[in-house]
């Protein structure tokens, strides 16, 4: 879900937003909404035993399925989940500045004067 909206929502806030400090913090805001609903997403279908990624039940997404309180979480696959979904965020940053910056040399080449 975060992978799919990431190249979408850059693209569109880098293009249409000007200055690009907005367009990132606009950017962030919206990936902030969208990792909280997926983190619970995610979690919750662990926590219900529907598994992961391709539907793997025994082995979910945060390690073992739960079988009871407190939840045994598998440490590394947190961090995993953590560190995958700040390289998604940090790769929308430097597609929103992109597309920013290449905005921003097109407009300043089309009002450039034309030499005589």
């Amino acid at each position: 879900m975060n992978i799919l909206l990431t190249p979408v929502a850059a693209i569109l806030l880098g293009a249409f937003v000007r200055p690009r400090a907005t367009a990132v913090a606009l950017y962030l805001g919206i990936e902030a909404i969208l990792f909280t609903f997926q983190t619970l997403v995610v979690l919750l279908a662990w926590m219900s035993g529907e598994g992961g990624f391709g539907g793997a039940t025994e082995n979910g997404t945060f390690g073992p399925v739960p079988t009871g309180l407190p939840l045994i979480l598998d440490e590394g696959e947190i961090w995993a989940y953590g560190l995958v979904n700040l390289l998604v965020v940090l790769v929308g940053v430097g597609i929103t500045l992109g597309v920013s910056t290449l905005r921003e040399r097109r407009r300043v080449r089309r009002s450039a004067p034309t030499p005589a």
